[in-house]
């Protein structure tokens, strides 16, 4: 039986966290893909020309721009204003869409990190719709977006954007209903005091 000094059990152990930490953010960025809004400019193609509006094809960065401002406007008077402006990847194809997850969906918010919106996702109500996200990310935080109930999340995101299609597929369109109700008895001044204590 061989003895190993308790002092280089310790360092061994510490490097072995060292080198997991280290290597977390890496895999996150690797396998989680909406993250990758973070740092998109390490996609292929992607380029930021200001620092919340990235693009995969500048020759559409003004319809980007506009999109964008049009979005954030909407979102604002909806939900009041952001603290932080959100960064949004505009993809123009297929491939830069699949480079941040977004397979079938028309956009993707990761948290208050950022958005990214697939090529059918250039129309304002989906952009405003995930900067609701965003905000709820920074109102409530991350966790809770991810926790509290779909009716309050998914259902503010559907009603406040102003989505035209009616009625939505379900379980959609009655998160939409039971969001709608509640904030009747809300309103927009208490929105994010009644939304932290939702269940």
């Amino acid at each position: 039986m061989t003895f190993v000094p308790t002092a280089m059990k310790s360092t061994r152990v510490l490097w072995i966290a060292i080198g997991i930490l280290a290597a977390l953010p890496a895999a996150a960025f690797a396998f989680v893909k909406p993250l990758r809004v973070v740092a998109p400019t390490l996609m292929p193609g992607i380029e930021c020309p200001s620092p919340n509006i990235c693009i995969d094809n500048a020759a559409l960065l003004g319809d980007a721009r506009r999109l964008y401002r049009e979005g954030y406007e909407q979102a604002v008077a909806a939900v009041g204003p952001f603290r932080s402006a959100p960064r949004v990847v505009f993809c123009t194809t297929a491939a830069c869409a699949d480079e941040f997850g977004l397979g079938r969906r028309a956009a993707e918010t990761a948290g208050d990190f950022g958005m990214a919106v697939a090529p059918r996702g250039w129309k304002p109500f989906y952009l405003v719709h995930e900067m609701i996200h965003y905000r709820q990310a920074e109102s409530l935080g991350n966790i809770a977006v991810a926790t509290k109930p779909k009716w309050l999340i998914e259902g503010m995101a559907y009603s406040l954007s102003g989505d035209p299609r009616h009625p939505l597929s379900k379980p959609f369109e009655q998160w939409r209903s039971q969001f709608n109700a509640w904030y009747a008895n809300v309103g927009p001044q208490d929105l994010w005091k009644a939304a932290q204590s939702a269940r």
